[in-house]
């Protein structure tokens, strides 16, 4: 099975708590625009259908702000999924609905973190379709990381610091534009991180280096690039795309739940669900390359 090919999508509903009582809120007083942020959802909703994509879709849950943001608490790779447990506590009952659902309603195997002191938010996991990295030092610890290398052996797993990031999680800078190529947004704080990956990664990336972090906010499924439009990602990285992703594109209005710390990525949790479980690979093919920053350190070591 290629990486990146997905058969399945769980969403949640925007619920009203989310204007002012989601963990994002704490950062945006004026509070959300409720009918603005929920067209923004169903936009992506429609987008991933269109991706050929079956969407399961949860009733949102009002004593859970955060419940949309489904990708923090599940880390589904192949037919394995570990179920996260949010650094934040207003968040780890989040996961009891997800789980019933990949579970009960798609057989998945499902994992469960068994250090009592292990946090891990599925943001700060990004899988290249070759190996795993792990944000460490915010919302997911080191014991966390270690869950992640127990529930998928088959991958190297490879921990970060991610500490001194401004960003929240590791996918809010580092996002995968296409196979073998990484998107990577601005600031000092995160060349550090990218050159702490570039140092433990077992393949080279093309690095795609994005010019805001709204235009490294972006999801590619199922051979297409999910990604806000151009006035939210500015001319210049619009323009990087325009120039070197040659497979197709779908631009999306997202300013309202990015207010609140929202990524296109968290709305969706990708899943690929086979009858005959085989290692998830990359088939990345010659033509892939070019365009593109290679991947390597400007000092030898």
């Amino acid at each position: 099975m290629a990486a990146f090919h997905y058969n399945f999508a769980i969403i949640c509903r925007v619920p009203n708590s989310l204007k002012n009582r989601s963990v994002g809120s704490d950062n945006y007083q004026e509070g959300l625009d409720l009918e603005k942020t929920r067209q923004e959802y169903e936009t992506i909703r429609e987008v991933l259908k269109n991706c050929d994509i079956n969407i399961i879709e949860l009733v949102e849950d009002e004593n859970y702000p955060d419940c949309c943001f489904v990708d923090d608490t599940a880390v589904v790779i192949g037919n394995t999924a570990l179920i996260a447990r949010p650094g934040h506590s207003s968040r780890q009952g989040e996961v009891g609905e997800i789980r019933k659902v990949l579970k009960g309603d798609l057989k998945m195997n499902v994992v469960e973190i068994q250090n009592p002191k292990a946090t891990l938010d599925g943001g700060d996991v990004l899988f290249t379709g070759k190996e795993i990295f792990v944000g460490v030092g915010k919302r997911t610890n080191d014991f966390g990381a270690q869950a992640v290398a127990e529930a998928f052996p088959e991958y190297a797993v490879s921990k970060v610091n991610f500490a001194n990031c401004q960003a929240l999680h590791l996918k809010d800078v580092f996002n995968m534009a296409g196979r073998n190529v990484m998107a990577v947004a601005p600031g000092p704080d995160v060349q550090l991180v990218l050159r702490q990956m570039q140092d433990v990664a077992d393949y080279p990336y093309n690095v795609m280096q994005m010019d805001t972090t709204l235009a490294t906010d972006m999801l590619f499924v199922n051979g297409h690039l999910i990604h806000h439009v151009r006035n939210e990602m500015g001319d210049k990285s619009y323009g990087a795309l325009d120039e070197k992703i040659l497979w197709p594109r779908h631009h999306v209005q997202f300013s309202e739940l990015s207010k609140v710390g929202g990524t296109i990525g968290s709305l969706a949790l990708l899943i690929t669900r086979t009858r005959n479980p085989k290692r998830i690979i990359s088939n990345i093919q010659d033509e892939d390359l070019g365009y593109f920053t290679m991947w390597k350190r400007s000092d030898a070591h």
